[in-house]
Order: C-alpha cells, then sequence, then structure tokens
C-alpha cells in the first residue's frame, strides 16, 4: 500500500502525463474543469491531494477514466 504522499506523487505525475499528452495547458484544463490555473499546477506537482469530484472532473477534461489517473492503473 502507498503512503499518502507517494499514492499523491504518482497521481500527480499521472494527470501532468495526461494533459500533455492531449497537448492541452494548465490553464485550458482548469478552464474547462471550473479550476484555477494555480490549482492544477499545485496537483501536478503533488502540494495538493485532488477529491474524487476533481479527479473525475479532470479526466472528463481528458477525456479519459478518472480510474486511469489512479495509481496502479
Amino acid at each position: 500500500m502507498l503512503s499518502k504522499d507517494a499514492f499523491t506523487k504518482k497521481l500527480a505525475e499521472k494527470i501532468k502525463k495526461a494533459r500533455e499528452e492531449s497537448g492541452i495547458s494548465q490553464e485550458e484544463l482548469a478552464h474547462q474543469a471550473g479550476l484555477y490555473r494555480t490549482y492544477i499546477g499545485h496537483l501536478e506537482n503533488a502540494k495538493y491531494s485532488p477529491t474524487a469530484y476533481v479527479i473525475y472532473k479532470i479526466s472528463k477534461v481528458l477525456n479519459i477514466k478518472a480510474d486511469d489517473l489512479l495509481p496502479g492503473n
């Protein structure tokens, strides 16, 4: 089982990778998901751990399943 910090770091890496593969900026992701760009930056730098609903919103913008962002998937 991952620690909370390790989970957050792996989640951050997956969010960033998925966003970059989608070819959109942090600002565009934030806008489409109804979030702040700085919040997306904090997520991608593992400073914040998002709620399940935020993961869902991000996954919808990136056109992937929310499960694809979770570590271990």
